[in-house]
């Protein structure tokens, strides 16, 4: 799967990967640049994600909302 298909999930687990790598192993200065790069990548697609579910959940919360008042009004 390339890397701009991941699920949350999967980028959620590359991206602890990349912290562990950065705060356990010995990486080069180099290195540490790359995976602090991708890291950041993932970080952002992951908030971007979370911020379009939210925005998902909320369009159902105001349609089931509304949906009940419409059948309020029908009922009075």
């Amino acid at each position: 799967m390339s890397k701009e298909q991941q699920s949350f999930e999967e980028m959620m687990k590359e991206l602890e990967s990349i912290v562990q790598k950065l705060d356990n192993e010995t990486v080069s200065l180099e290195e540490s640049l790359d995976l602090y790069q991708r890291g950041m990548k993932l970080s952002s697609a992951c908030d971007k994600t979370l911020k379009d579910a939210e925005n998902k959940v909320n369009q159902l919360i105001k349609e089931e909302t509304k949906d009940e008042d419409d059948v309020e009004e029908i009922n009075e």
